[in-house]
């Protein structure tokens, strides 16, 4: 007991000292548990800025291919799904009357003359049919007149009149109507499909480098590009110019190269599906490109129009899968597709069917190899309408 009681103060000491050392340790030990939660959250931040521009290439290049599928699947292999419709309909023609043979052999002449001159546009007038129905896949419309924009459809069909006020006096605008033919056809746009992924990103690179971006932006924007496309500024040559166009006449100029996911924008309306109350239920924006559609550029109109006026029309670039799409849907318009050829002017367009739907194998008539006597079908069974028809094809 003498033990404990000396010991005693000593305790209630030891025991006050550890106490407040304790609470004195208290306000230190608090802001540490928290050090964590801050270093998260600057890694987290730091985390997000880095793979902002990654997201930003994704989400164009997914909307993009969306364009690119849905385009496809409103009619897989539109143009070979409009021949085997052709061909299924020409087998039953002659099936039903022989003598159409020679009808038959000359629609296809027809449509084979439009799908090879539609697709270099070479030779071919402004308003003949195949250039119309070819443009509408190849050149952007849009224009807005309220703010002086023009589509390049608009564009191409003012060039005729437009280009003596461009070129040097003495120069014969008529010949150089074919090269504008062939910058604006779907061939010009496979090129110009086939480029774009190549040549984008470094055209992305220089894009970044003179924008000031960091490395990781620069990285971003050169894989964003193969997919999605960049923009040449070709505003360094315009002093270039002086001397083949009116000093002053363009104030702008670029050139969009695309992606390999890049759509294109174009002319033709958008292909509509509706439902049996007619409503809208999905529309699918059309795809395809040119080299002409792939030009940015301002025009000062004040020389020609007389007054201060400038025009605009804005780039639109193609990658190789929206090129060949396009050129697929315009050869099924110059096949006879009509629904693929839609100018969007006169109102809603029918729905959109494709050219397979509803198809059959063609139906040979009972009485096809009847002898055309008593109770025969003289125009499905008469053999010598058959041979004058073959004999009609060779003079």
């Amino acid at each position: 007991m003498a033990v404990q009681q000396t010991l005693r103060p000593y305790v209630t000491a030891g025991i006050a000292i550890v106490g407040s050392g304790l609470i004195a340790a208290t306000p230190v030990t608090t802001p540490l548990a928290n050090v964590p939660t801050f270093r998260d959250v600057a890694l987290t931040s730091a985390l997000t800025d880095a793979m902002a521009p990654w997201i930003a290439q994704y989400n164009t290049a997914a909307e993009n291919f969306t364009v690119l599928a849905n385009n496809y699947s409103a009619a897989p292999e539109v143009a070979a799904q409009q021949f085997m419709a052709n061909t299924q309909a020409w087998i039953q023609q002659v099936l039903d009357d022989p003598s159409q043979i020679p009808v038959v052999v000359n629609e296809m002449q027809e449509q084979l003359r439009a799908v090879t001159n539609g697709y270099t546009l070479l030779n071919v007038a402004a308003d003949d049919p195949i250039a119309v129905t070819t443009v509408l896949h190849t050149l952007s419309g849009g224009a807005d007149l309220t703010t002086f924009t023009l589509g390049h459809s608009l564009l191409f069909t003012l060039l005729p009149q437009l280009l003596p006020a461009f070129l040097p006096p003495g120069t014969d605008a008529d010949a150089i109507l074919p090269i504008l033919n062939f910058i604006a056809s779907p061939m010009s746009g496979m090129i110009m499909g086939m480029l774009g992924p190549g040549l984008s990103p470094w055209i992305a690179m220089m894009n970044s480098i003179n924008d000031g971006d960091g490395l990781n932006e620069i990285l971003a924007n050169m894989t964003g590009a193969f997919f999605n496309g960049a923009t040449l500024d070709l505003g360094f040559i315009l002093p270039m110019l002086d001397g083949v166009v009116p000093p002053g006449t363009i104030s702008h100029l670029d050139f969009a190269f695309g992606g390999l996911f890049t759509p294109g924008s174009v002319a033709n309306a958008d292909y509509t599906y509706y439902d049996a109350s007619g409503n809208i239920v999905d529309a699918v924006p059309a795809v395809g490109g040119s080299i002409f559609n792939s030009v940015g550029l301002a025009i000062d109109a004040s020389g020609f129009l007389g007054v201060p006026l400038t025009l605009t029309v804005n780039s639109q670039a193609v990658g190789p899968l929206g090129a060949l799409m396009g050129w697929e849907q315009a050869m099924a318009g110059l096949m006879g597709g009509s629904p693929w050829n839609w100018d969007g002017k006169n109102g809603n367009p029918p729905p959109m069917e494709p050219p397979l739907a509803g198809f059959s194998l063609p139906i040979v008539p009972t009485d096809f190899f009847d002898d055309g006597g008593t109770g025969g079908s003289a125009q499905a069974g008469d053999w010598s309408a058959f041979m004058d028809a073959i004999a009609a094809l060779n003079p």
